[in-house]
């Protein structure tokens, strides 16, 4: 007849004052069958004692966990058969231990829990020799609240653990947008940058002898920012996307203004959008850490399908040396995860980077 919040395994639920309150109007059928047979003076302060002492059990009983609730549930039945011969409806504390065995966590106690306390009831009336129709009505009243509570623990149980999923759910989303956008602008500042100094350096040197060389060159800077901020727009947006043809160019543009010849060679046919995109910015990666750190003459990209497996390869003739694992590598291999794609480095002369992504795996 009670109403309890599901126990966890370690920290049990506590309960809300009025739903331990509400169950408690259950008691007010103990004295009926007095109405028949007035009690003894005895009678009335056995049972009065024995009230306490429930309703101390009572509100103990919620919260504790596992087996020490199931001790508290028999120590209430126990004091019902006490209180049997006063002539009260002491079954009302079968009903009470039953439902209080049923909340517990985890279910194998509760069901454990239910069936000790119907199967000590029938025992118990059996041996004191109880008016069958009480320990009868016990029984009766105890497995439909026992079974009761077993099963909205259950429920309760399944509602917390759905809650903790969700929550668990949007901690994930949160954490994966940011590290997207975290992601996305580190491809789109730290290439940008490198363009913006790179043209920087040489409209400086251009200043003096090519004047309109200059202009040209600081011309681009003003698009590449301006490009770049609407970038940074659709990255934050979530609607960043690009294309192998416009990575390779904006790369052959980059490469060219740092002095670094460049060649490369791209299939025929398209390759699936996801492939596509995690692929240009693979190449944009790779071509803003020649710039920066390679100290190469020449750099060339191959991209080519070979059964159902795209392979990039990208690779420059400079120092060479096993480059740190920072953010831009950190950043292809997370873009490369989903998609089941490998990326490999060796350095051993200059640095060659190559990625092999499954086609069947992405679609």
């Amino acid at each position: 007849m009670t109403v309890d919040e599901t126990d966890s395994h370690r920290q049990p639920m506590r309960a809300s004052r009025p739903l331990k309150l509400i169950p408690l109007a259950y008691l007010l059928m103990y004295p009926i069958p007095w109405f028949e047979r007035p009690p003894t003076r005895a009678g009335v302060f056995a049972s009065l004692a024995g009230l306490v002492v429930f309703l101390v059990l009572y509100f103990r009983g919620y919260g504790m966990p596992g087996w020490r609730r199931l001790w508290v549930a028999g120590t209430i039945l126990v004091l019902g058969f006490c209180l049997a011969p006063f002539g009260g409806m002491w079954g009302v504390f079968v009903v009470y231990a039953a439902s209080l065995n049923g909340f517990a966590r985890p279910a194998r106690i509760g069901i454990t829990g239910v069936v000790g306390v119907l199967v000590a009831t029938l025992l118990g009336g059996v041996a004191l020799r109880l008016s069958p129709w009480d320990y009868g009505s016990a029984l009766f009243f105890g497995t439909i609240l026992g079974l009761s509570s077993i099963f909205i623990a259950a429920s309760n149980e399944q509602q917390a653990e759905l809650a903790r999923t969700r929550d668990a759910a949007r901690r994930f989303a949160v954490v994966a947008e940011r590290e997207r956008i975290a992601r996305d602008l580190h491809d789109v500042l730290g290439h940008t940058l490198t363009l913006v100094a790179v043209k920087a350096d040489l409209a400086r040197r251009l200043l003096e002898t090519d004047a309109s060389g200059a202009r040209r060159e600081i011309e681009e800077i003003h698009a590449a920012a301006r490009a770049a901020l609407a970038d940074v727009r659709r990255a934050v947006s979530g609607m960043r996307s690009t294309t192998l043809t416009e990575e390779v160019a904006e790369a052959r543009r980059a490469l060219d203004s740092a002095g670094i010849a460049f060649d490369s060679a791209l299939p025929a046919e398209p390759l699936p959008p996801r492939i596509e995109t995690a692929l240009a910015y693979v190449i944009r990666e790779a071509a803003t850490n020649v710039i920066r750190h390679s100290g190469a003459r020449h750099c060339r990209i191959r991209l080519t399908r070979v059964g159902e497996e795209a392979q990039l390869s990208i690779e420059d003739d400079g120092c060479g040396g096993l480059p740190r694992e920072g953010n831009g590598f950190a950043g292809i291999r997370q873009r490369l995860e989903p998609l089941a794609g490998v990326l490999t480095v060796d350095a051993a002369k200059g640095m060659r980077l190559d990625v092999r992504v499954p086609l069947v795996e992405a679609a």
